[in-house]
């Protein structure tokens, strides 16, 4: 009897372990897992306040958009009055697609 379930990819699929360990790093913080999430969830461009949604100051709050930005996981663009912030989703799909592959 086999105690371990099958992988769920072929054994030839390569793990770009770099890029995964980046993404991972990015999200090695519950603050900015909330902020991917929750811009994952919103679906659309958001115009309110992060710092409302991970409960932090400001000044923190823009530090961790600037990691997950770096990341390329979310993108924030401003007009003269406020900030819009999304999730990129096509990086979003490669994070996940990276950790199908573990």
């Amino acid at each position: 009897m086999d105690c371990c379930p099958a992988p769920s990819h072929s054994p030839g699929q390569p793990l770009d372990a770099e890029e995964l360990a980046r993404l991972c790093k990015a999200l090695g913080h519950p603050a900015r897992v909330k902020l991917v999430k929750h811009l994952a969830d919103f679906g659309g461009c958001f115009f309110g306040s992060l710092a409302e949604v991970v409960g932090l100051a400001p000044s923190t709050t823009s530090q961790h958009v600037s990691i997950l930005k770096e990341a390329g996981l979310i993108e924030g663009s401003s007009d003269d009055k406020r900030v819009c912030y999304c999730i990129v989703p096509e990086r979003l799909a490669q994070l996940q697609s990276l950790i199908g592959k573990l």
